[in-house]
């Protein structure tokens, strides 16, 4: 049936009745309750305010050498936090992580796969703010929020192979590297290598 049949029947198409309803109903993600907290953390959705937090950082060529995206000016960091703003259809998560009422950084979760069964996450830190545990406090809290309210069955993490703070967080998450893929991803002129790293949602109940 095509939309001309839901005009000429008044009611419903065969596909708004089997696919779409069905998809909306059980394949929408359910928000959690914001915010997360930790022991030191809240992770909270962004704010367009939250946009300031980040503009010197996205900047820094040094920063975002290793991120896997280029630096960006004022414009584009609030672009950028404006759409992180939008809930879209639910399967990207992105969250300010915020210590004492500050924006210390951001980390964020991406369902995906067959049945949003899947994930990525990532993380940021700003810099002013490293080396105090933060990033992998939050990496945590975003992975507990993957396996225990999304159900996910597996989590992914992608980085550039130089970035090896990336790297040591993973692992002491309790991540695998799974991939060490040779020169696939064009990064600041030049090709680069990556790492994929992995953890199933039983070795996470077993961690």
């Amino acid at each position: 049936m095509t939309a001309y049949d839901r005009l000429r029947f008044g009611g419903p198409t065969v596909r708004e009745t089997w696919v779409d309803a069905p998809r909306r109903e059980f394949l929408t993600p359910a928000p959690p309750v914001w915010p997360l907290l930790t022991e030191r953390l809240t992770l909270r959705p962004f704010e367009i305010g939250d946009a300031a937090a980040f503009v010197d950082a996205w900047a820094s060529e040094e920063w975002t050498s290793l991120l896997l995206s280029r630096p960006m000016n004022p414009a584009e960091v609030a672009e950028l936090v404006r759409r992180r703003t939008d809930p879209g259809d639910g399967e990207f998560i992105g969250l300010a992580v915020v210590h004492d009422g500050q924006v210390v950084g951001d980390s964020m979760l991406h369902l995906q796969g067959t049945g949003l069964s899947e994930g990525e996450i990532g993380w940021t830190i700003l810099p002013q703010h490293a080396a105090r545990g933060f990033a992998t406090e939050a990496a945590r809290a975003v992975l507990r929020l993957g396996f225990e309210h999304y159900g996910l069955r597996r989590v992914v993490a992608n980085l550039d192979a130089r970035n090896d703070r990336s790297a040591a967080l993973c692992e002491r998450l309790g991540m695998r590297r799974e991939t060490h893929r040779l020169g696939d991803f064009w990064s600041k002129g030049a090709w680069t290598d990556s790492f994929e790293y992995a953890l199933l949602a039983d070795e996470w109940r077993a961690w």
